[in-house]
């Protein structure tokens, strides 16, 4: 690890240097805008703060206090919000994947579809696309990018970039919050709990602060276990019991006025007995264990050092991670059998960029990023009665780097923006096992070309095409073996997926800024997409390229802040239509169903999430607080040929706000809805269900 850091110091020390010169800083000129104090603002585009409504793309924003007051409280609940998002791979509280606008639909394992962002450092595991499974105890804002961002982000954004943007130590204030909650889960055997707490220090009055964070929470199960086959009477019960512990250290330290310097230490542990996957949701149940465990536990340590540096005309970023933890699953196959398979990724990244930041028509950004990591695996699936006892281990080594850049001019005032980006890419990767080690080296060029109408604050038109690429998946000399067995020569490494995206979007506010709108209109190309494939052993599932698809659709967005004071309506939907537009006739030979035409496997129709939050003041400093959302998700086609079917969930809070504290009840699916909500070969997944609770905060930021 410290051989690899020498680099992201270097860099540092460099910038500190310069840092120290005589300039006349501009700090204004990337950490702040003149906007309204309502207007949201945003880093996404990587070129400084820009207020949301003028950003060119398909782009939401949440603060820390929106997700609190809508207690959406990790990126399961934050995806309910998302047009076009869906969940793709639920292994535990530790392993979960997700797509948008059918990137990353098929396979959760490969490099993720999805780029994920904690502050300016990206969020990867080698050759396998879980989201980061962090709580949202101390996050400032959540930005969420729809389709490719493949020009700035890079091969890990094919379907889109979620940044989590925590918050900074505070350089003047000491300052504090702190929660509790207990809530009780239908068909849970005691009580759900947590406790949460933050304290940001100054160490050097407007120089160097330290902030830290953390919290412990414990969800007891609420689904049995059978040992042999589902009789009525379960041999356990409440066995898929939960727990979560994170601590977040991180100092800020300003020498001077335009430079500011970041290192941030982050470790979280999600564990969960069993996994999401049951043998059936109604009753929810897990059967023929034979008395085996079972689990899907994580725990990851991410180490970060930012910075940036900013001058007249121009400002210098900086940012180094190094990720290492492990997490995997242990799953029983009766009568003596198992299947586990634990991942112990390592990575190491280094990013830099220099952009301008002058008020003149002439924009640009250039960058260049680094990556060296792997993605060890124990892998082995035993079943005696088979007479199967067999041993996968495997490694996925990736060396890779890329050059960026974008350019862009005003015209007519301003009003016109034409952009143009582009990344070449190139990376490295070895597969290694225990009979075989084969490198693969692929170049890749993306690019944006974006042309952006903006009259005035209150309107933005923009028209968008853009390319996204995801590195082929490896897997392991047995599932290739199967794969082949039924005519599918997949191999250990797959072809990669890229995307082409067309798109077209209006944002529109009212004058008086109470009514917002924004609609989107897509067309994604999708190329040699990836996607789970079964073999002839149903507890072993190779991948391999089904072919091409379009996901065509339309992204609606609506915030209005009604005539009646405090009370605020908001709604998100998509609709999208996704087929295919070719076939590997291999892959359709061992699956008939699927053909040019036919729907792309694990996409959603359509989904949709309604809000309404009030809050209304009772006299002095005491006020009302209530919110209630509706959330719908479409049918979709699971890769077995089966269908699962649309569902509502209803969610709720009230609550009572008296300073720096607030007193909250909350209610989750609270129409119990228990049906599947996705299926992997024999299990299906389901939705928590029905959860009341109540939660005290005392917030002193």
């Amino acid at each position: 690890m410290m051989k690899r850091l020498h680099a992201g110091v270097a860099v540092l020390a460099l910038m500190a240097v310069m840092g120290a010169a005589p300039v006349r800083a501009q700090q204004t000129t990337t950490n702040s805008v003149d906007t309204a104090p309502d207007e949201i603002i945003v880093t996404a585009q990587k070129s400084g703060v820009q207020a949301l409504q003028e950003v060119p793309l398909a782009i939401q924003a949440f603060s820390g206090e929106d997700l609190k007051e809508r207690n959406i409280n990790n990126i399961a609940d934050l995806a309910t919000a998302i047009p076009g998002i869906s969940e793709s791979q639920r292994q535990s509280v530790a392993s979960r994947s997700f797509s948008i606008r059918g990137a990353g639909a098929g396979a959760a394992n490969g490099d993720s579809a999805i780029g994920y962002y904690v502050d300016d450092v990206p969020f990867v595991v080698t050759n396998f696309g879980i989201a980061p499974p962090i709580r949202f105890l101390d996050l400032d804002r959540v930005e969420v990018l729809r389709g490719p961002q493949g020009t700035l982000y890079g091969q890990g954004s094919a379907g889109g970039v979620f940044i989590f943007h925590t918050r900074d130590p505070d350089l003047t204030e000491i300052k504090f919050a702190a929660e509790a909650q207990a809530s009780q889960t239908r068909g849970a055997g005691g009580l759900n709990y947590g406790v949460a707490g933050v304290v940001s220090v100054p160490i050097i009055k407007d120089v160097l602060a330290v902030r830290v964070s953390g919290g412990h929470s414990y969800n007891p199960g609420w689904a049995d276990e059978y040992y042999g086959a589902f009789d009525g009477t379960p041999d356990r019960k409440g066995v898929n019991e939960v727990r979560d512990d994170d601590i977040r250290v991180v100092a800020l330290f300003r020498p001077v006025d335009n430079l500011n310097i970041r290192a941030q230490y982050w470790h979280f542990r999600p564990r969960q007995q069993f996994l999401g996957g049951l043998a059936s949701t109604q009753p929810p149940y897990y059967a023929n264990t034979a008395a085996q465990p079972s689990f899907g536990n994580g725990d990851f340590k991410l180490y970060s050092l930012s910075a940036g540096l900013d001058f007249d005309t121009f400002s210098i970023s900086s940012a180094t991670t190094y990720l290492k933890g492990n997490f995997g699953i242990y799953v029983p196959i009766a009568p003596a059998g198992a299947f586990s398979s634990q991942f112990f990724p390592d990575m190491f990244s280094q990013e830099v960029r220099i952009n301008s930041t002058t008020d003149g028509p002439f924009h640009w950004l250039l960058g260049g990023a680094y990556q060296d990591g792997s993605g060890p695996q124990e892998n082995y699936l035993r079943i005696p009665v088979a007479g199967i006892d067999t041993n996968a281990d495997n490694n996925t080594i990736t060396k890779n780097w890329a050059v960026y850049g974008e350019l862009g001019y005003d015209l007519f005032d301003g009003k016109l923006r034409p952009r143009v980006g582009l990344r070449y890419y190139h990376d490295k990767r070895t597969f290694e096992d225990a009979n075989t080690t084969n490198t693969n080296k692929k170049n890749v060029t993306t690019w944006r070309v974006n042309l952006s109408y903006v009259p005035n604050d209150d309107l933005t038109v923009f028209a968008t095409a853009a390319t996204g690429f995801r590195p082929g998946i490896v897997q392991s000399q047995i599932q290739a073996d199967l794969l082949a067995d039924v005519g599918i020569p997949a191999g250990t490494q797959t072809r990669p997926e890229s995307s082409t995206n067309y798109e077209a979007g209006i944002k529109w506010r009212s004058p008086d800024r109470t009514l917002n709108v924004g609609l989107n209109f897509y067309i994604n190309k999708l190329e040699d997409m990836l996607t789970p494939t079964p073999t002839l052993d149903a507890n072993v599932s190779g991948f391999s390229n089904f072919g091409d698809g379009t996901s065509k659709g339309v992204d609606i967005e609506m915030r209005w802040r009604t005539p009646l004071d405090g009370l605020t309506l908001s709604a998100v939907a998509n609709i999208n239509q996704g087929k295919y537009d070719t076939v590997d006739p291999a892959v359709q030979a061992r699956l008939p169903y699927l053909r040019p035409g036919t729907r792309l496997v694990n996409t959603l129709e359509e989904n949709a999430r309604v809000d309404a939050t009030y809050e209304t003041s009772l006299g002095g400093d005491l006020n009302g607080l209530f919110n209630v959302a509706w959330t719908y998700n479409g049918n979709r086609l699971q890769t077995n040929g089966e269908y699962v079917k649309a569902y509502s969930v209803y969610s709720a809070n009230i609550g009572l706000r008296y300073k720096a504290y607030d007193l909250t009840l909350f209610g989750e699916n609270l129409g119990d809805y228990d049906g599947a909500v996705l299926t992997l070969n024999t299990s299906s997944i389901r939705v928590t269900p029905r959860t009341i609770g109540v939660r005290l905060r005392v917030n002193y930021q």
